[in-house]
């Protein structure tokens, strides 16, 4: 789908297939622009207090809408659509296969808004168009790495080319875990604040292994081995084994890596010969989970077990 950097055409959200639209009426202007992430249902709107209604924002009118106008007297009725229509939207979708009336789309139609009939009930309607706007509208960016679903969790490999990301990844598919994505991830930030990461449609459900070329895991392991997209909640980075250099042996690092302003737990993972990696990984996931449900970590418990210990007797002295 192309971006528009103005915003996205009511036409291309007629194309998406989950939100169900069966009908348009007005498609003389179904090129508006969409500039909002988030649709609105008009309330008070319908009413005459127009304080919120933004014009860049796709309109919803569900059964309550629909039942507020046709109790109306006609005269009160037209004054209503005309004040409403005239704030120039770019289109309105009507949920639940609601039959539009003659006068909402001659109403609309004078001020160039296009009219859609969805399917869908209001709620569902209203949340599946503001995950795929949150989507289209936000800020993203491309991170190098394999990104997986392991044990529930979003997790994102990352490491230099050539230390084995893309091996360590197939180990894990073949354990049962599912990719997500392979050499680069998409990432934006989702209507409830999440990071979320997607592969490029271009190579989406594809793998490269030295030796062995680009796969489909799809076609190999089948249509369970593989996510659509995945909330990011660790970020594990392999490096090639340095001798010289100190590495956290009691699991006491906190460290972050920060995307789109979120930071985001990460793990340093050294790489030797020698080392099962998707054991590790898995092992890395255990210990992740443990600590965010509370359970006590090996330096916790060490800790605790030192501050508990009675101090040792004095030198030269004996116990009677």
């Amino acid at each position: 789908m192309t971006k528009d950097a103005k915003g996205i055409q009511v036409s291309q959200l007629r194309e998406l297939t989950q939100l169900k639209i069966t009908r348009v009426f007005n498609e003389k202007w179904i090129h508006n622009l969409v500039s909002h992430p988030r649709p609105q249902r008009p309330g008070l709107g319908l009413t005459g207090y127009f304080k919120h209604i933004q014009a860049g924002r796709i309109q919803i009118f569900g059964k309550t809408e629909a039942g507020y106008l046709r109790s109306l007297k006609d005269e009160e009725k037209q004054r209503c659509l005309k004040n409403y229509f005239s704030l120039k939207l770019p289109g309105i979708i009507v949920s639940e296969s609601i039959e539009p009336e003659p006068d909402w789309i001659a109403g609309a139609a004078r001020y160039a808004t296009p009219v859609l009939v969805s399917e869908l009930h209001t709620v569902p309607l209203v949340s599946r168009l503001s995950a795929f706007l949150y989507q289209y509208f936000s800020k993203k960016i491309k991170l190098n790495g394999v990104l997986m679903d392991i044990m529930g969790q979003g997790v994102l490999i990352t490491g230099a080319s050539g230390i084995g990301k893309s091996e360590t990844a197939l180990e894990l598919v073949n354990k049962g875990y599912q990719l997500i994505a392979d050499d680069v991830a998409e990432f934006y930030i989702d209507s409830n604040d999440d990071l979320v990461g997607r592969a490029n449609e271009i190579i989406k459900n594809l793998m490269e292994v030295r030796g062995l070329g680009i796969i489909n895991i799809n076609d190999i392991f089948g249509a369970s081995a593989v996510l659509e997209e995945k909330k990011l909640n660790l970020v594990i980075n392999l490096e090639k084994w340095d001798p010289k250099k100190k590495y956290d042996r009691l699991g006491e690092d906190n460290l972050y890596f920060k995307i789109l302003g979120l930071e985001v737990p990460l793990i340093n993972l050294p790489v030797g010969p020698g080392r099962n990696l998707s054991t590790i990984i898995e092992v890395a996931l255990r210990n992740f989970l443990a600590k965010k449900s509370g359970r006590m970590t090996y330096l916790e418990a060490r800790s605790e077990a030192l501050a508990t210990e009675p101090p040792p007797a004095a030198p030269g002295r004996e116990e009677e």
